[in-house]
């Protein structure tokens, strides 16, 4: 681990007992993917909060050691920063194939445009959905506009188009959301509660499963078929992984 101060308390979920931004990052043999994209978010983010970033000389160097003394087939790799400093993290990452079974969340959820922690509101959300037999949930604003689950984007395809909401209903700039807008023609539009009738696919979107097949909304089966498989293709082809540098 890398740490401008010592840090040696850290919640349920790893992070540490303070507040900062941070980044979850999937790592292949020890190879980062889109790790610039990450770190150019967390710029942002630091810069909006006023938390001042480490200097990226010293933190690709931290992140080259222990990338080098933890390797695995896959990892997750989660770099935390906060005003006393920064703390960086590698383990062993179990990947599941299952595809989802997402349900609603009954309450209106603010959006958040910077990955923040504690996170222990979202691990909450996630624990209801999970309590009732489902993986994630499905998040709305005032609107009745779907915005994004309780820790992943979401792409669904809707006659015959493949969309994801825009950020300004409520989203957090996720990264593999950018790589499908930007390199798969996904489309941003505002998604309402009354066309969840009319999905025929979707994914949850997010930087450790990537793109992972959505089977149920509620009770509502979706399709897993020619057009979802070659989305899921076209978004890992352009998530692929890179050293350090």
């Amino acid at each position: 681990q890398g740490e401008l101060s010592v840090i040696s308390e850290f919640d349920a979920h790893g992070f540490p007992k303070t507040s900062g931004i941070f980044e979850t990052i999937k790592t292949i043999n020890g190879e980062p993917i889109a790790l610039g994209r990450h770190m150019r978010r967390a710029l942002d983010s630091a810069l909006a909060l006023g938390i001042q970033m480490p200097p990226e000389e010293e933190l690709r160097s931290q992140l080259v050691t222990l990338l080098n003394q933890r390797t695995f087939e896959v990892g997750k790799l989660r770099i935390c920063i906060y005003a006393e400093g920064y703390h960086i993290s590698h383990e062993a990452y179990v990947e599941k194939i299952e595809p989802l079974r997402l349900t609603f969340f009954s309450q209106t959820v603010p959006g958040e445009q910077h990955k923040q922690f504690p996170y222990d509101h979202r691990f909450e959300i996630l624990k209801a959905a999970q309590d009732e037999g489902f993986d994630d949930c499905i998040l709305f604003n005032g609107k009745n506009e779907m915005t994004e689950s309780a820790v992943a984007n979401l792409l669904f395809l809707i006659q015959g188009e493949w969309v994801t909401p825009p950020i300004t209903a409520g989203v957090l700039p996720g990264v593999i959301r950018a790589i499908a807008i930007e390199k798969c023609n996904v489309k941003v539009r505002p998604i309402h509660i009354s066309e969840i009738p009319d999905i025929e696919s979707g994914f949850s979107l997010a930087s450790l499963r990537i793109a992972a097949p959505i089977s149920h909304i509620g009770e509502m089966k979706l399709k897993i078929g020619d057009s979802s498989q070659d989305m899921e293709a076209q978004i890992r082809s352009h998530a692929q992984p890179h050293s350090v540098g």
